[in-house]
């Protein structure tokens, strides 16, 4: 059962955030014959009490969430304003269980997209598009073409979860909500920069001379989110800004994972509900370039009426990876995967071949021990691994893959940030300036704590290569 020792005073301290929970109502996610539909539920899962979105606390984290010398704090702060709010939409819509509907479709590629995932790009690249006059560059993985068919058009459903909310007035028609959507539509189908777009790149370089540009990923784990919040479904909104094509800015937003550093407990326990698990689910990992890991609450003024430490770094939790020099309470051959739910992100079983190098044995299916196993989709993998609960990830999908970069971007500055390592196969690091995805010659992704937990992943994974 979930660790409480801080939870009773925290919920006294707080005690005025609860008002917004009585003031709860029930959004009925029920089917719409638009497209086709994905699960989903009623918000209140089933009696309990509704999070009052449109009522959350502010998003606005002022310079007192992060320490004030923070690297890059003036465009942190916009960005997470933003994904604060996309994190209304989407805790509004993800399912409670697999067992009820939300329109989406499915795209070309067979990978599902949900009125989400258009909800929250549009809402996050609006926001940064006016931060930021229009000069700077977005990459973002969905298009507004999708959503309009013969079957319908999604974008009177979007508007009105923009009003549920309290979100309406940032977009307010069709039009907007195509535009927002498209800001991140800067590329060719190869993943190339269009041309128009390298000469804005040009044009609005920085006062350092460096170009930037920012990689959204609105739901990242668009399975997961679909999975259900109660059936363990993690998935996150994943945005980074890159600088002359160098992942400098990472935000991972985790509405469904347990904010304790220390919990262990990723599904939802039976007496578990939206109303009580405000303090104890839920968060951002940010990370800047030189400025080290955050982990952050999912929502600023709980955590400010919370908060017991110097109001400089108001809930700002500086986290870290495990100890790598193999003197830490977790031995190297102990190491624990924090991998995928689903195989097709390991096609060619390489991930329990790398394991049985490292553990001396698998369990009796052939598969990693449960023990030095953790499952969940998403980015939220790099947040779990960058505070300590996990010392090794992998992404090893089939040859003819080339990942986009959205995937990967943020989660590579709040590993490294927090002490970790992302490299590629061969131990070299990612080149994340050749567009919209990777360079074809990317075979996989090796994620680790660093150090000699590092070294031998790429060890084992080499060797297990050598027997194929």
């Amino acid at each position: 059962q979930r660790t409480k020792m801080t939870l009773q005073c925290r919920i006294l301290k707080a005690a005025t955030l609860y008002s917004f929970v009585t003031k709860s109502f029930a959004f009925h996610a029920s089917p719409k014959a638009l497209l086709n539909s994905f699960p989903v539920s009623r918000l209140d899962g089933g009696g309990g009490v509704s999070r009052c979105l449109s009522s959350l606390p502010t998003e606005e984290p002022g310079k007192k969430e992060l320490p004030s010398d923070y690297p890059n704090i003036d465009r942190i702060i916009p960005a997470l304003s933003a994904i604060r709010k996309a994190c209304r939409i989407t805790m509004l819509l993800q399912p409670n269980t697999v067992l009820s509907s939300i329109s989406g479709i499915t795209k070309s590629d067979t990978s599902p997209v949900t009125i989400g995932d258009f909800a929250a790009q549009a809402i996050v690249l609006n926001i940064l598009n006016e931060a930021f006059d229009g000069q700077d560059i977005f990459v973002a993985e969905e298009g507004s073409s999708n959503l309009v068919s013969d079957k319908g058009d999604l974008s009177n459903e979007i508007l009105d979860v923009f009003k549920k909310c309290g979100l309406g007035e940032i977009i307010s028609d069709a039009d907007d909500l195509k535009r927002s959507i498209d800001l991140g539509q800067t590329y060719t189908s190869d993943g190339k920069l269009q041309k128009s777009v390298i000469e804005k790149q040009e044009l609005y370089v920085g006062s350092d001379g460096k170009k930037r540009t920012w990689c959204l990923d609105p739901i990242d784990g668009t399975r997961g989110f679909l999975r259900g919040k109660r059936e363990g479904g993690q998935y996150c909104i994943a945005l980074a800004l890159m600088e002359d094509g160098v992942p400098t800015i990472g935000i991972l937003a985790c509405p469904n994972l347990p904010s304790s550093t220390s919990d262990d407990n990723y599904e939802w326990l039976e007496d578990e509900t939206e109303a009580n698990n405000i303090l104890t689910r839920g968060c951002i990992f940010v990370a800047s370039r030189g400025g080290g890991c955050y982990q952050l609450p999912l929502f600023a003024q709980m955590d400010i009426a919370t908060n017991n430490g110097d109001e400089s770094t108001v809930g700002a939790n500086k986290i870290n990876v495990t100890q790598n020099d193999g003197k830490g309470s977790v031995p190297l051959n102990q190491a624990r995967f924090c991998i995928g739910v689903e195989k097709y992100g390991d096609p060619e079983g390489k991930v329990s071949a790398i394991a049985k190098k490292i553990h001396g044995e698998l369990d009796e299916l052939g598969d990693i021990l449960s023990k030095y196993t953790r499952r969940m989709d998403s980015q939220v993998k790099y947040g779990v691994a960058a505070r300590g609960g996990a010392e090794i990830i992998t992404r090893l999908p089939k040859k003819s893959y080339v990942e986009w970069i959205w995937d990967h971007a943020a989660g590579r500055v709040v590993i490294e940030e927090a002490g970790g390592l992302q490299t590629d196969v061969n131990g070299d690091l990612i080149n994340y300036g050749k567009g919209a995805k990777m360079d074809p010659d990317v075979d996989g992704i090796l994620i680790s704590s660093g150090g000699l937990f590092h070294k031998q992943l790429l060890k084992a994974y080499k060797e297990q290569e050598a027997e194929r």
